[in-house]
């Protein structure tokens, strides 16, 4: 389940573990997005989007370094997938997770 409206929050960072089965996704939430939001809180904050038990992942793009890459949309595949459609310099582009577990952490 997705805890966050992602929508133009950046991806900063993904991490592979592949001994621990983990993937970790460093995004800057845009949090006066979330419903949550107060006019006292920060208007970003950073958080990590974290898979484990990790089955497969895929890049619809090859060899791709993140660097603020703006978030579309973060779409439930099924119970176990997720695919996240961000922008690179040229064009919209997907990674899909099959994972047993999500979670959301706060840096």
């Amino acid at each position: 389940m997705i805890k966050y409206n992602l929508h133009d929050s950046l991806i900063e960072k993904v991490n592979y573990f592949s001994n621990k089965k983990r993937l970790e996704i460093s995004i800057k939430l845009c949090n006066w997005q979330q419903p949550s939001y107060k006019d006292s809180d920060p208007e970003m904050i950073e958080i990590l989007m974290v898979f484990e038990e990790v089955e497969k992942f895929k890049l619809s793009i090859d060899c791709y370094e993140f660097d603020s890459n703006e978030i579309l949309d973060v779409v439930c595949v099924d119970n176990r997938t997720t695919k996240v459609v961000f922008l690179t310099e040229n064009d919209a582009e997907t990674l899909t997770v099959t994972a047993d577990n999500l979670s959301f952490l706060t840096i």
